[in-house]
């Protein structure tokens, strides 16, 4: 009997080992004047946290002025902690602390916040951040580009990228016989944990279908939501076709590029690392740009962008 006794104490302190104790976080609210208040994510090491069982507490000073669980919102299939923070002054500074259930950890947030009396701080799109570490505000694209479709040319001018789609001929990829930029599969790059939505639609790379007729207006919502960059996404036909040639260098003698297109008085740009070496006009369909040292070129032309490269042949 008495083992049976003794089994069965140490089960139930193993057990509530195992499951841990919440936090015993309170606060008299009747003792404050005043609140602000935050619709909030709560992410502990890059992993937003979703457990009902899930706290976070605002402290000032050491003592808890306010405490939530997380609560499930299936609209939105996230859960967010609708805090509320009390307070008889405006300007204390509010350190926040999160208890994660399902490891039993609780972890000091690096990131204060000053106390504004009836002040208000996120929502369900652009929700406070409640993190530890602090989650990147960058909201770049940081490359743009199409499955399945050869883009000819990208420039990327402040918050705004235009591409240009190859309709030409060329000496690597043949005849491209046109692209329905009524339906294009976006691929794209952005900044670390960030998002990029069309209205309120999260897009997701590689798997997604859009509407080029017009420029199409974007937005990148950064890892920790505070920043919502708008960007604005233009693809235009290339003006043309364009057919490149080559002639590396021999000995003592140069090498030359050609270029031949379907448009007269047309400016066509040779770039060298980056800087525009020379700049040539269509005339009777080409433009040569001759006596060319060894090495990699860039020729633009109308949204057409090819890079060339000028071998010593022995």
């Amino acid at each position: 009997m008495k083992n049976y006794i003794y089994s069965t104490l140490l089960l139930f302190f193993i057990g509530i080992n195992a499951f841990g104790q919440a936090p015993s976080w309170s606060v008299n609210e009747n003792n404050f004047q005043y609140t602000m208040s935050f619709v909030a994510f709560v992410n502990v090491d890059g992993v937003n946290l979703s457990d009902s069982n899930d706290k976070v507490a605002a402290f000032v000073n050491g003592e808890c002025r306010g405490v939530t669980n997380l609560t499930y919102v299936a609209s939105e299939d996230s859960y967010y902690a609708y805090l509320t923070v009390f307070s008889n002054e405006n300007s204390e500074i509010i350190n926040f602390k999160i208890y994660d259930s399902t490891n039993n950890v609780e972890t000091d947030v690096v990131k204060t916040k000053i106390f504004e009396i009836n002040e208000h701080y996120g929502n369900l799109f652009q929700a406070y951040s409640v993190a530890n570490p602090t989650l990147s505000n960058t909201a770049e694209i940081t490359n743009f580009d199409f499955k399945d479709v050869n883009v000819n040319d990208q420039t990327i001018a402040g918050s705004q990228i235009t591409l240009y789609v190859d309709f030409g001929i060329d000496i690597d990829f043949g005849v491209n016989n046109g692209v329905d930029i009524t339906s294009l599969n976006a691929i794209f790059d952005l900044s670390a944990g960030a998002k990029l939505f069309i209205g309120t639609v999260n897009q997701i790379s590689g798997n997604n279908n859009m509407d080029f007729t017009n420029p199409l207006q974007m937005h990148v919502l950064s890892e920790d939501q505070t920043v919502l960059k708008q960007w604005e996404i233009t693809v235009n036909k290339s003006l043309g076709t364009a057919t490149y040639y080559k002639k590396d260098a021999v000995c003592y003698t140069r090498g030359v590029i050609k270029v031949l297109f379907t448009e007269n008085e047309v400016e066509v740009l040779l770039i060298k690392d980056g800087a525009t070496l020379a700049t040539q006009t269509i005339n009777n369909g080409e433009a040569i740009f001759s006596n060319l040292e060894v090495g990699e070129y860039q020729v633009k032309v109308s949204g057409n962008n090819k890079e060339i490269v000028i071998n010593l042949k022995q």
